[in-house]
Parts: structure tokens; C-alpha cells; sequence
């Protein structure tokens, strides 16, 4: 399975339609706290605690993860 590359502004367009989208931050919390830089309904959850949170993560068509 390849993983693909979304622009900021191709995210935009897709949550701007309403697409079925679930926004992982996955940035440490050094990175996190120091960055300004946030997505409204991200749900952030750090390297290395992704299996313990699976519940956290909602069903939707389409997955974009984001960190530094």
C-alpha cells in the first residue's frame, strides 16, 4: 500500500466538501507545544502510542496524518 502526499491546500479543498476525513496529529509533544500550527479537529496522538489508541481514531473513507 503506497502512501500518498496531500498539500495543506488539497486537505482544505476536502474538508471545505464535507469528504469523510479523520486528521491524526502524530507530532511529538515537544513539536506540538512549540508549533502555532494547529488543525481544528485533529486528533493528536504521539509517536509511539498509535496501538494503544486505535479506539481514539473514528471510522471515516479517508486518513491523513500529519507531524513535523
Amino acid at each position: 500500500m503506497a502512501v500518498q502526499r496531500i498539500t495543506p491546500q488539497e486537505l482544505k479543498s476536502k474538508l471545505d466538501r464535507g469528504e469523510d476525513i479523520a486528521i491524526l496529529d502524530v507530532r511529538t509533544e515537544e513539536a506540538y507545544d512549540a508549533s502555532p500550527m494547529k488543525i481544528k479537529g485533529a486528533i493528536r496522538i504521539p509517536p509511539g502510542q498509535l496501538v494503544e489508541n486505535l479506539d481514539r481514531i473514528p471510522c471515516a473513507d479517508e486518513y491523513v496524518t500529519y507531524c513535523t
